[in-house]
């Protein structure tokens, strides 16, 4: 990603926290508080407004994803990693989706981002930052993470291999991103996520303090908090 160094603007890991920020409050909303909504306007709508909050935070992950494929220095790591959070956090997100152990209909957000690196790989491999074959690849990727059905699909896909191939482009950069995250628009709701876009163009090419695991914890995790919570105030 062609960024300067300047002193201004967010590092990787402002954006990072804020994404997981953002995802907390989504799910949440969704994990605590929809199940209480029947009836009851008010906190319907805290609801909603906390589901909207949480649209940022994908396509701030998509673009993370993007920064970490073009610096690290073992890709063939970075997707086995993304590959095995995607295994440890199915369960939880079949419990915290659907209340099911297993619930073949979604995937979590990992199998999206596994999908979306291995993507970047091809592109970068076979793509080699000319228009058509990239985006020949970029729909097979997207294509792979509908037959999956992984969180978010074709777009989930699609956004990272935008970023991507117009990397040293920004006005082509922000278009496309915001094409592919209009297609997501489905209601009021969904109109935050295209604030991301001038979010992340705020990066200021630093990395800023690691993180490590944690950030992929993270997911898992929360989401069995959010269980844990809801569980425990059923047996009250």
């Amino acid at each position: 990603m062609e960024y300067g160094e300047e002193r201004g603007g967010m590092t990787g890991t402002e954006l990072k926290l804020l994404a997981m920020a953002s995802m907390a409050l989504d799910h949440g909303a969704y994990v605590l508080l929809y199940p209480l909504t029947a009836g009851d306007e008010a906190l319907y709508g805290f609801y909603l407004a906390l589901r909207a909050a949480g649209r940022l935070a994908f396509p701030i992950y998509a673009f993370l994803l993007v920064q970490g494929f073009l610096h690290t220095s073992g890709k063939g790591r970075y997707l086995a990693r993304l590959c095995a959070f995607a295994l440890i956090s199915e369960i939880p997100f079949d419990l915290a989706i659907a209340g099911e152990l297993v619930y073949p209909g979604a995937q979590n957000v990992f199998v999206t981002l596994a999908a979306g690196m291995g993507t970047l790989w091809a592109m970068e491999r076979w793509g080699r930052d000319r228009l058509f074959p990239s985006a020949l690849i970029a729909l097979a990727g997207g294509l792979a993470a509908e037959l999956l059905r992984a969180d978010y699909g074709l777009q989930g896909v699609l956004l990272p291999a935008v970023i991507y191939l117009f990397r040293r482009d920004p006005a082509a950069r922000m278009t496309g991103e915001l094409a592919v995250l209009a297609t997501l628009l489905r209601g009021p709701r969904d109109i935050p996520c295209l604030l991301a876009v001038p979010i992340t163009e705020r990066y200021n090419g630093r990395r800023g303090p690691r993180l490590g695991l944690w950030a992929y914890w993270f997911y898992p995790l929360h989401l069995l908090a959010f269980l844990g919570l809801r569980m425990a105030a059923a047996a009250l």
